[in-house]
Formats: structure tokens, sequence, C-alpha cells
């Protein structure tokens, strides 16, 4: 049975919605997606805010210590201040805490990369990434962002809902390639999202980081999916069905011990 679609309210429709607050973010997310520090143009490529609103919001930012101006280039970044954020969530989140002592096991029985991610509009975020092996240093890092529809978790996610709801996110998500394995085209994903619907899990090759295959289950709440647990693997010399019969039983199991 499909589930109805409902209409969300509008959030700017909200007499106490702050825009200035909004775009103050709004750097904060160009930033965090970024490879390195930015200039106000960059930003504003990134943001669709014009120069001189970015020059008040920076400079706001640095005061308050979440962003910090080079010098000589004029760019700016992000400082550890916002680590703390990131600390706030994880050490008071109920679920992230719950799921600890289930993907430390995961690891230590695979021997392999463990993460546990949710959903956050077109992205997935790693909550947890517990390192197996000697891998790529930014991928194992908790709050690392990618796109919901190359993510085996995301996958996971998508498949839980029916497709006009699937197809409704991907027309509103920029489907850039991460890697040249990168799926993006609609069809070609919507018919992996169908395949993880069949089978109850998700594999993904290099789609989101070159080198490695990934296998995903989705924990529940109800019949929503709200997370996904994944292992990785580095891809070489790695079949695909022996990757399979090694991993699933186990994540599977411990996506359904962290349902609701």
């Amino acid at each position: 049975m499909q589930k109805q679609q409902q209409m969300k309210p509008n959030p700017k429709e909200d007499p106490r919605f702050l825009s200035s607050v909004e775009r103050g973010f709004l750097v904060l997310d160009a930033l965090s997606e970024s490879t390195g520090p930015m200039s106000l143009t960059e930003i504003a490529k990134n943001t669709g805010l014009t120069v001189p609103t970015l020059q008040r919001l920076t400079a706001t930012l640095v005061k308050a210590g979440y962003l910090e101006k080079e010098a000589n280039s004029k760019r700016y970044g992000t400082t550890v201040k916002t680590v703390d954020l990131l600390f706030s969530y994880l050490s008071r989140n109920q679920f992230a805490k719950r799921a600890w002592p289930h993907l430390v096991k995961l690891r230590e029985d695979l021997g392999l990369d463990v993460s546990l991610s949710v959903p956050a509009g077109d992205t997935m975020i790693y909550v947890h990434r517990l390192p197996g092996y000697s891998g790529n240093f930014e991928n194992t890092l908790p709050g690392r962002k990618v796109p919901i529809h190359l993510s085996a978790s995301g996958r996971c996610i998508m498949s839980l809902q029916d497709d006009e709801q699937v197809r409704q996110l991907l027309n509103v998500t920029n489907l850039t390639a991460v890697t040249p394995w990168s799926k993006t085209n609609p069809e070609e994903i919507l018919v992996e999202i169908s395949k993880c619907r069949e089978l109850g899990f998700a594999v993904v090759k290099q789609e989101t980081s070159a080198g490695t295959i990934t296998l995903a289950s989705p924990v529940t709440k109800g019949s929503d999916a709200i997370a996904g647990v994944s292992v990785h693997s580095p891809i070489a010399g790695q079949d695909e069905s022996e990757f399979i019969a090694k991993t699933l039983q186990s994540v599977v199991a411990v996506s359904r011990a962290l349902s609701m």
C-alpha cells in the first residue's frame, strides 16, 4: 500500500523564521562541502547570496568563532569550534550511543570499515565511521556527507518509499557524479533502489569513493527507514558475491537490532 503524500508547510511562512539565520547556515553548509577555504565570490556562487551580504555574514561568523579568514588570500574556512557541534550531537544522541557497541562488534567480526549514516535532505551524513583497514582518511570521519542517491544506505532509505516519492526526491536532487562510476541517470538509480526493495540490502561499487565496495542494510522505525548500517571494503580483488556472503548476515543483524 503506497503512502499518501502530505503537503509540508513552508518554514519561511512561519512568522518566527529568521532569514538572516538561514543565510548564516547557508555559508556554513557551503564551506562544509568545500575541499578548502573559499573566497566570497566562491561562496556567493554556491549560496546565491550577494557579496555585500556575505561580507556581513562572514564578519559575524568570524566574530562568533566559527569562521577564520586567511590574511593573505582573504579566503574563509571553518574553525575547530564547528567540531564542538558534532560532539554535542554525538554525546547527547541516544540512538548514536545505542548503535556504538553494535558497530564496534561488527568491525571486530568482519575486520572492515563500518558506518552508521542518517538522511538529511538529499544527502546521507555519517554519524559513526569506524575504520577497519587503512583507507582514505576523509572516509573515516563522522560528519561526512554523501549524495543520498549514490549511497548504499541512501538507497536503502529510498527503497522503503514508493516510486513517486523517490522520483520527487530525485527531481530536486543534483545528480552530479562524485566518481567516474557514479550513477546519475534517474532510471538507473530507480533500478538500483528497486533491487534494494526486493533484496532488503544495497551494494554500491565505487560510486561515492573510488576503490571501495559497500553493502548497507536499513534501520527502520515502523515502516520508515531512519538510518543505514554499512560495511566498506577495498574493491581490488574483491568478488561481489563473496563480499555479500561474508558481510550480509552480520550487517542485517545489526540493522535489525537498532530498528525500533
